[in-house]
């Protein structure tokens, strides 16, 4: 008869048990619209989402560390590419940059929480998912909590620009989005917003509905459909799985 080597499975439990009583996961991607919060002093978190539509797919992480119980860090990457005709590349990009700034914390039943956050993504990859060029963007988020947390309403405005033809080309990035409690751990959530921080390129109107499971303070899954709200041509439709995690103190 097979044994069964315990010490593995044990260690491996108790650090998922270590993991899900750490401070709470805040972040909101893979939606849009921001939240009012930040990682938190000597934390780590990772961001991780699949974005499928019909023309391609797209795999992206954003890492972030709390400097500050006010400041936190993140930089991240895509990959992924078209996979229907002449778009069927694959390509890789990375090296987002941001810096967010807790300026009120969000508290339930108070007046909103405050941030600003502000960065850049570079014209550094390969292939089908390669930024065309520069951009730079900043937008201030605010959240308002009602009833410990049970409902999440978060307001972003901002301006995204990127350089094209040697000119620099402005948009403006506005989000609103919610997070409400169902049953149990379980949330809806959705968010209407009009272009995109992380790609200014983006300058439609778009949506998004799904829900999120928090599992633990420390890891949560979410996920969304979601589409622009245009009726030309180009209008997209897409689905998206996602998972947060929070790490222990990193030092």
């Amino acid at each position: 008869m097979q044994r069964i080597h315990l010490k593995p499975i044990v260690a491996f439990t108790l650090a998922l048990m270590l993991l899900m009583i750490q401070s709470e996961a805040h972040a909101i991607r893979p939606f849009v619209t921001d939240d009012a919060r930040v990682v938190g002093a000597r934390l780590g978190q990772v961001e991780s989402w699949f974005v499928l539509d019909r023309q391609e797919s797209a795999h992206n992480t954003l890492f972030a560390i709390g400097a500050t119980n006010w400041l936190e860090i993140t930089s991240g990457f895509t990959h992924g590419g078209g996979y229907r005709g002449a778009a069927n590349d694959y390509g890789i990009t990375g090296g987002i940059l941001q810096a967010k700034a807790l300026i009120r914390e969000t508290r339930s039943n108070e007046w909103p929480g405050v941030a600003f956050a502000a960065g850049v993504v570079p014209p550094f990859g390969s292939g089908s998912v390669t930024p065309d060029a520069a951009g730079v963007f900043g937008y201030t988020a605010l959240s308002q909590s009602f009833f410990n947390d049970d409902l999440l309403l978060h307001v972003n405005l901002g301006v995204a620009t990127i350089k094209e033809e040697m000119k620099w080309k402005q948009t403006l990035t506005a989000g609103f989005g919610f997070q409400a409690k169902v049953i149990g751990n379980f949330h809806a959530v959705g968010e209407v917003y009009h272009g995109d921080p992380y790609d200014p390129r983006m300058r439609d109107m778009a949506s998004q509905v799904g829900f999120r499971h928090i599992f633990g303070p420390s890891f949560q899954l979410d996920g969304t459909v979601g589409s622009t709200l245009d009726n030309n041509p180009h209008s997209q439709q897409w689905f998206s799985i996602g998972v947060r995690i929070v790490s222990p103190e990193l030092w």
